[in-house]
């Protein structure tokens, strides 16, 4: 299964994301942020990627600052992670 995942340089960013994406209906949860990815914001936002392009616009309209949008899909051997934005 493959999502996307929102990575912030502070909690409170993530937190702003996530009530701005749940006014739009769109559905995200908080997770854990890999270690293969960032140490810097150990919680990232989770959604689905048929909404990539609008989160990716309301991001740039609300001008919250992001360190990435990656694209990452469970594996055997763990997780496959690209960086999309």
């Amino acid at each position: 299964m493959k999502y996307g995942l929102i990575v912030f340089y502070s909690y409170q960013h993530g937190l702003m994301t996530e009530k701005m994406l749940k006014k739009n209906n769109i559905p995200v949860e908080f997770v854990p942020t890999p270690r293969s990815i960032t140490e810097s914001c150990s919680h990232s936002l989770k959604f689905g990627l048929e909404s990539l392009r609008v989160v990716q616009n309301l991001l740039q309209r609300l001008n919250i600052p992001y360190k990435g949008i990656y694209e990452v899909e469970r594996i055997p051997a763990g997780y496959k992670i690209v960086k999309i934005v």
